[in-house]
């Protein structure tokens, strides 16, 4: 059989093209060896001039634009849309599912007590402005207040005379306020608009993005909260739909949806920290060490204090117990290796801290209602049908 050529014009420069390609080369691996045409492509860069001319079989392609659209169309190529954008195509597609996204960004921020809301989203993008509206509307559903960015016209994004006014935004908002940013980009020019309104994240503005770009997280100050998303189960969905439409088979639907997966909390939604410099202190230890399998006596021998005492001003401030905090920082650390690697669920348990692997499935499905290997199934870009 003549192996199939698909061409991919997915940006490579951020974390959610990256993992497209990762599950695209997964449902490659596992199903049919297409060649592959990549090249550097850049959101909302028209066509490469060489497709006009390219004797391939298909296309998965980020449509951002009414151009792009058209001269994808005009190739006559069968097409599968990964954008959110889908107003601007009719080709079958593979999106983010953003009311799930808002919904854990709404409860992130209010289990930590937030009754003052913000939204800074990005007006150029569909996905951006339906995360914006399904928050309002939980925030409107749940009687708590929400304020929404109003952004400059196209073109002045993260420009500097927005980062000033969203400085003037942030100082005029109720405080304490958790700030939900459309993405990882935008929320890094929230905490850069924070600094330069002398705002305190994130004990006056605590912040969180989506996408986990795991570099540009950790290279804000403080590092950033985000969601999780799962781009590559999204690029599996893609590549398996294009095959059936390649093939001339009908797909299930025509527009899938892949669900996100969790909040990987770091330091910029935590605003406990500054209420009591000793949990603050033992929050950090345990942020940065739980994975190496310590107890509450590793922690009080960095925080020393009162066990008694201790358990009691963490749990007022929390909302967990040390060790229930411990447990979840592994587990979102398992979440993550689960989602992102090919580990053994022996190796993960044993690299987030977990003592043994019947005990991380244990904790897991306590936690989770499944077992680790069912979740890596179920939200991992393997095993998922046409």
């Amino acid at each position: 059989m003549t192996k199939k050529k698909v061409a991919l014009l997915i940006e490579t420069s951020n974390r959610y093209g990256r993992d497209l390609l990762y599950g695209i080369r997964d449902w490659i691996r596992e199903h049919e060896n297409w060649g592959i045409r990549l090249v550097s492509h850049d959101r909302g860069e028209s066509i490469p001039g060489w497709l006009k001319n390219w004797h391939g079989d298909g296309v998965i392609a980020r449509v951002d634009s009414l151009e792009i659209s058209a001269q994808l169309k005009a190739s006559g190529l069968p097409v599968v849309d990964v954008s959110d954008e889908r107003k601007l195509s009719d080709f079958p597609s593979v999106g983010i599912d953003n009311r799930a996204v808002a919904e854990l960004a709404f409860a992130h921020l209010t289990d930590k007590g937030f009754r003052s809301l913000a939204y800074c989203g990005d007006p150029r993008f569909l996905w951006s402005q339906e995360r914006k509206e399904a928050f309002l509307h939980l925030a409107a559903s749940k009687k708590v207040e929400c304020q929404v960015f109003s952004e400059l016209e196209t073109g002045k994004i993260g420009s500097e005379e927005e980062i000033q006014k969203l400085a003037r935004w942030l100082r005029e908002l109720t405080k304490p306020v958790g700030v939900f940013a459309c993405y990882d980009s935008r929320a890094q020019q929230v905490i850069e608009a924070c600094l330069d309104a002398n705002l305190q994240v994130p004990d006056e503005v605590s912040v969180l993005g989506v996408d986990n770009d795991e570099v540009l997280c950790e290279l804000c100050t403080p590092p950033l909260s985000s969601i999780q998303l799962n781009a590559r189960k999204a690029g599996f969905e893609a590549a398996s739909l294009l095959s059936a439409v390649m093939e001339g088979r009908s797909p299930r639907s025509n527009r899938r949806l892949v669900v996100p997966v969790t909040v990987i909390e770091r330091q910029s939604s935590d605003p406990i920290a500054v209420s009591d410099p000793q949990i603050a202190a033992a929050l950090g230890f345990i942020r940065q060490h739980a994975c190496e399998g310590i107890n509450i006596k590793d922690v009080l021998r960095a925080v020393p204090m009162s066990r008694t005492l201790f358990a009691i001003r963490f749990k007022k401030l929390v909302g967990r117990t040390p060790h229930e905090h411990i447990i979840k920082v592994r587990l979102d650390a398992s979440i993550n290796l689960l989602l992102t690697t090919e580990l053994s669920v022996e190796a993960i348990a044993e690299v987030s801290g977990f003592s043994r692997a019947a005990y991380f499935s244990t904790v897991f499905h306590r936690e989770k209602g499944m077992t680790p290997s069912a979740f890596r199934r179920q939200h991992h870009s393997r095993g998922i049908a046409a």
